[in-house]
């Protein structure tokens, strides 16, 4: 029998121990490495992650803010009185005005696109050629309200520009007047990239389109990115090259789907790190290893159970205790090494815990841990959020979680807390008010999620101060429903009252006024002292309402001059009329504007009364504007009532307006011809051409009904240019038929020569009719010299002339023309009124007026025309008087054409038109 081969214990325990100690602690040291480069690639992540969301807050927010200056300078109540008046000069200032301010010189382009005339106002200044990137047509594909990023499609590393079109509206009609267009050069932004460099707080980034950089300050700026790394770039938000950490963050794509993105750049050592302090650490932890293994198999068999049992005891005293970690040693060197191991880990761990709570208490945002209402911990943030002290927080902490929001969020937030517990839904976000150290309330953010905390269940709460977000929340509701010149509640949230004052007067019975108030003569007091003074005024007229009013009654501004009212409380009509004639008088009183200058102005009021009236809104707004332009139809600084009458006269404006619009489709219109003669020679030297219509249903309509809705409406324009028009191809075809008609003369009304297009007009007709510019009279009222809400009257009247146009001035004597006016416009004619010739055989008065505006004109230069004349003896008088040329029933009514053919193809003109002297 052979001997059993033996083995020693110490050899065995050394090499099982050295082998299962080395294995495990070179799998420990593999997961420590491979979760330290988890750990920090991680960390890398979320890092890139909160840089990317960051710089998409700055782009949007800088978009944003521009946005809102742009809406703002959309409302601009002078930029929209430019646009409606045409005057491309104010609202190019206006434009340029916007620009100087610090967020306005962002915009590199800033014009007003009209429907009819693009780049019609332009305050663009740029480098770039902008209307290459966005010219007109592409401006019009603009979405409104969106900012889009468009390219210089001609070029593939061309100009990248952000851009966005805002409507201009009128508040009156609802009529869009223009497209405000606002943008910048994305190449060139270095207001953006100052705005990322400072919210990412790196000095080294990179602005991208699709492939290709764009923008760079930094060190992208001098060493750009190669195309391997932008590549890898598309496919992973972040990459390490060295020692650098690479970000890529969208902003935004274009219309083709390209993004916009930026990359930045920063040092990042933090793998490198960790790789070479493991490299460095590797040798000592093996031999460090070694050792122990050799010791402790050296001992174990003889001390193993009372180290052990000394180590497991320390252990346990920890758990319960962790004030003092300190380790007494025993005998056994081995352990004893453990055991002061053990106490480095522990306090490393407390160390580490502390940091921890460092960073935490360093945290931007308020924290709080708490667990069933009671404060586990909170940091420094949300002590100086809520205004306490360091020293305060122990007692703040003894108060428990609901001392920090006002009492009235108590029931709310145990809500919150019994509905988590119960596994019911809660919010994880949500607003409250915060309570202070003064007892102030402030908005606050709340974010909470379940955490462990000391072996509890808790809850982990990030707190911000939203307070100022609040504010501005409020600020944009109140710039949404309040004027912001008077205060009052503008159109919006008074439409809003008047529905609730409708619905009042339904539940509880009673009545209520809603009152249309408008300053008279606004408009000339605005033109002629400038808009800070009509602003004075419109203030002035807001505060004296109001203080006519009581607390239940409201006062709107509606825009302009206009303003709305609602007598919640008045029992009677008796004293509706009492307290708008108080309004009227308080109005009446005169006003100071730029400091020494005391001006007048009176108003007119509409007034409908629900429901007796209706009690419908549209309706009720209707009825009060239509009786308040009754008032001012009667001369203003009055009052009026509705009353059905109105409306039936308002319906029959608006039956002639519809009408007349299809009347000028369906040529329902008609030119009668009235001569004017020369009674001296018996001649007809020529005709007005006027304009008559016959309804098909309802027969024949006077002038004065439908012209001054023409007027009103601005069909005054195109039915002037049919006018024109079929005038001159009337003259055309009596030259033709060998007919002697040498002028033939057309109306023209203020509208039409505000017009721009009206000298344009004027000779694209000549040109057409090919009739000489010399046979042409157009016929003007004095009115049309003093308006000057259009294309200045001088210019137009001049620019007429130099097509050889002659011009006369109708109506003369009724008006406020004056000797020095008549120098300065270019009168050929001078139609003398015929209220004046009327009389003209029985009043001296007139017949010596009529003398002297014969002299006068003589004087100028100027040839006269009598209208009017009715009888034989007034053409005898203007004959003596030296008027040559008259006009008037005794010697020619207004005659359709045919009729006028034949009376110009009469054979004793001369004899049955010639008049001898009286």
């Amino acid at each position: 029998m052979k001997d059993r081969r033996d083995f020693s214990f110490n050899r065995f325990v050394l090499g099982l121990f050295l082998v299962a100690l080395l294995a495990t602690s070179a799998a420990l040291f593999s997961i420590s490495y491979v979760g330290s480069l988890a750990i920090v690639d991680h960390e890398l992540e979320r890092f890139a992650k909160r840089e990317q969301t960051l710089a998409r807050l700055v782009f949007e927010q800088n978009l944003s803010r521009l946005d809102t200056y742009l809406r703002a300078l959309s409302k601009d109540t002078k930029l929209k009185q430019a646009l409606r008046i045409g005057d491309k000069a104010a609202a190019t200032r206006i434009l340029g005005t916007a620009t100087d301010t610090p967020l306005g010189a962002q915009f590199e382009m800033l014009l007003l696109d009209r429907p009819e005339a693009p780049d019609w106002a332009d305050a663009s200044f740029s480098i770039f050629d902008l209307h290459r990137v966005l010219p007109a047509d592409r401006r019009k594909s603009l979405p409104l309200g969106s900012w889009m990023i468009l390219a210089d499609e001609t070029r593939p590393d061309g100009t990248l520009v952000a851009a966005e079109a805002i409507p201009v509206v009128d508040e009156r009609s609802g009529k869009v007047l223009g497209h405000l267009v606002g943008g910048f050069v994305l190449n060139d932004t270095i207001a953006l990239l100052g705005e990322l460099s400072r919210a990412l707080e790196t000095d080294s980034l990179a602005l991208f389109h699709d492939t290709t950089a764009i923008a760079s300050v930094g060190h992208l700026g001098s060493s750009p990115l190669d195309p391997d790394t932008r590549a890898t770039l598309t496919e992973d938000a972040h990459m390490l090259t060295g020692d650098q950490l690479l970000v890529r963050s969208e902003l935004k794509v274009d219309r083709h789907g390209h993004p916009l993105y930026v990359v930045t750049e920063r040092p990042s050592e933090a793998i490198e790190n960790i790789r070479s302090t493991y490299v460095e650490l590797f040798g000592p932890f093996l031999l460090y290893i070694l050792a122990a293994a050799l010791v402790a198999a050296y001992v174990l068999h003889r001390f193993t159970s009372p180290a052990l049992q000394r180590l497991l005891a320390y252990a346990s005293r920890i758990r319960r205790d962790s004030s003092d970690l300190t380790y007494h040693p025993g005998a056994v060197k081995e352990f004893n090494d453990l055991g002061r191991n053990l106490e480095h880990a522990f306090t490393d761990l407390r160390d580490t815990d502390r940091q921890f709570r460092e960073l935490i208490d360093g945290s931007f945002q308020g924290v709080c841990i708490h667990a069933d209402l009671e404060v586990l911990y909170l940091n420094r943030s949300l002590l100086n959020i809520l205004g306490y002290t360091p020293s305060d927080r122990a007692d703040l902490v003894s108060r428990g979680v609901l001392a920090l929001v006002a009492p009235e969020e108590h029931d709310r937030m145990k809500s919150y807390l019994r509905a988590r517990k119960q596994g019911a839904s809660a919010p994880g976000v949500f607003e409250a008010k915060g309570l202070s150290k003064t007892g102030e309330r402030l908005w606050i953010e709340l974010h909470v999620r379940p955490a462990r905390w000391d072996d509890r269940d808790a809850h982990y709460v990030t707190i911000t101060d939203i307070s100022e977000r609040k504010r501005q929340e409020e600020l944009i509701i109140r710039q949404a429903n309040f004027d912001m010149l008077t205060g009052l509640p503008n159109r919006t949230l008074f439409r809003d009252r008047l529905l609730q004052s409708i619905a009042r007067t339904q539940w509880n019975g009673g009545v209520f006024a809603l009152l249309f108030v408008d300053l008279d003569r606004f408009k000339n007091i605005n033109d002629s002292l400038g808009h800070s003074a009509g602003d004075m005024l419109i203030k002035a007229a807001a505060e004296r309402i109001s203080c006519v009013l009581d607390d239940h009654d409201t006062v709107a501004r509606l825009g302009g001059d206009e303003f709305a009212i609602i007598l919640a409380n008045a029992r009677n009509v008796w004293e509706i009329e009492t307290q708008s004639a108080h309004i009227l008088e308080q109005l009446a009183r005169p006003v100071m504007v730029n400091g020494n200058t005391e001006v007048f102005s009176t108003a007119s009021i509409g007034i409908t009364v629900s429901p007796d009236d209706g009690d419908d809104d549209e309706v009720l707004l209707r009825q009060a504007d239509t009786a308040m332009y009754h008032a001012k139809a009667e001369g203003g600084n009055k009052l009026r009532f509705f009353s059905s009458s109105m409306n039936d006269h308002l319906a029959r404006s608006m039956e002639i307006e519809s009408s007349l619009r299809r009347a000028l489709e369906t040529q329902e219109l008609r030119l009668h011809y009235q001569p004017f003669v020369d009674v001296a020679k018996g001649h007809v030297i020529g005709c007005e051409a006027l304009v008559r219509w016959n309804h098909p249903e309802k027969g024949p309509i006077p002038p004065a009904d439908f012209i001054p809705i023409a007027e009103d409406t601005g069909l005054i324009v195109p039915l002037g240019a049919w006018v024109l028009e079929e005038a001159c191809r009337f003259q055309r075809a009596c030259a033709q038929k060998g007919l002697s008609l040498p002028v033939i003369s057309v109306n023209v009304s203020p509208r039409q020569c505000r017009d721009e297009t009206f000298v344009d007009m004027v000779r694209g007709t000549l040109k057409r009719t090919r009739m000489p510019a010399r046979c042409l009279h157009l016929e003007i009222t004095e009115s049309v010299m003093f308006d000057e809400t259009g294309a200045s009257p001088i210019e137009t009247l001049n620019a007429i002339r130099d097509l050889g146009v002659r011009l006369s001035l109708d109506d003369f004597g009724t008006g406020y023309s004056s000797l020095s006016n008549l120098k300065r416009f270019p009168i050929d004619t001078l139609k003398i009124d015929q209220s004046f010739v009327r009389d003209l055989e029985t009043d001296p008065e007139n017949r010596a007026l009529v003398k002297a505006i014969i002299a006068m004109a003589a004087s100028l230069g100027i040839n006269v025309i009598a209208e009017g004349a009715e009888t034989q003896g007034q053409c005898q008088t203007l004959l003596a008087l030296g008027c040559r040329q008259i006009q008037g029933y005794h010697l020619g009514r207004p005659m359709p054409e045919a009729d006028f053919l034949a009376y110009l193809d009469q054979p004793d003109h001369a004899g049955r038109l010639h008049v001898g002297a009286a």
